[in-house]
């Protein structure tokens, strides 16, 4: 990878590092093709020969922000779910105070939280932009997946966007968000120029939601290549040069 190149590989932490490397173990054949369903984690194995990244952009942080809660501290959570279930048991078989089958609902709890924290995490890694120095590689969710099994769209294309544009989410929960951490929606519109009635807002175009500020710039940089000024140049002789000086006669 060349120098300046953002590292685009994601290790993890806690449990969640250790599924990765565990993951990684799998033969390559096999796990590609279940990745081509959900989302490849380590793009740069996907890459043609000589191909190498520029630029990688996912969502804000904030999208990601209860699997991450989730998974860095999953043993903690873990065991003041075991507490709270042992505290339900003991009070319901000794004490006879509530139901014991209350003390069911700390583990479903668990578990659901848990299973909305994989698809939180899924879905975050499935909103994606690859620039390389052959194509740019669009990865989006599929619409209409399912709970359990949300799939990916991946685009993939030679040229660059024609128009780059920035505006609020239409969801005023994400909204918030966004003016606090200064996100916006990035719309790429791929050919003309269209715009909706009565808004500044690119229409037909690719909208890639809550992308940090700084990404946009870095995408605008390889986007919009500012031509450099010219430079003098230098005039060498190849021999000393004889100056005549004329004078006018008056």
């Amino acid at each position: 990878m060349p120098r300046g190149t953002p590292n685009i590989r994601h290790t993890g932490r806690g449990i969640l590092g250790r599924i990765k490397r565990l993951w990684k173990k799998l033969p390559p054949g096999f796990r590609w093709n279940l990745e081509d369903s959900f989302q490849p984690e380590d793009i740069t194995e996907r890459l043609l020969p000589g191909e190498e990244p520029q630029l990688q952009i996912n969502l804000a942080r904030y999208r990601d922000i209860w699997a991450t809660i989730m998974f860095d501290f999953f043993w903690v959570m873990f065991f003041v779910t075991l507490a709270i279930t042992l505290v339900l048991l003991t009070l319901g078989y000794w004490q006879q105070t509530i139901s014991p089958l209350y003390a069911l609902l700390p583990p479903a709890a668990f578990v659901l939280l848990f299973l909305f924290a994989v698809r939180e995490h899924l879905v975050y890694k499935q909103w994606r932009l690859v620039k390389t120095n052959a194509r740019l590689i669009i990865s989006i969710p599929q619409p209409g997946s399912t709970f359990f099994a949300p799939l990916v769209d991946n685009i993939e294309l030679k040229g660059l966007p024609s128009v780059i544009d920035t505006n609020w989410s239409r969801n005023p929960f994400w909204r918030s968000f966004q003016f606090a951490t200064g996100a916006r929606d990035l719309y790429l519109s791929l050919a003309g120029y269209r715009f909706v009635e009565g808004t500044a807002r690119v229409g037909d175009a690719l909208v890639i939601p809550d992308v940090m500020p700084d990404d946009v710039v870095r995408l605008k940089r390889l986007v919009f290549s500012v031509p450099s000024p010219p430079k003098p140049q230098k005039v060498v002789f190849a021999s000393p040069q004889k100056v005549i000086v004329t004078e006018e006669n008056e």
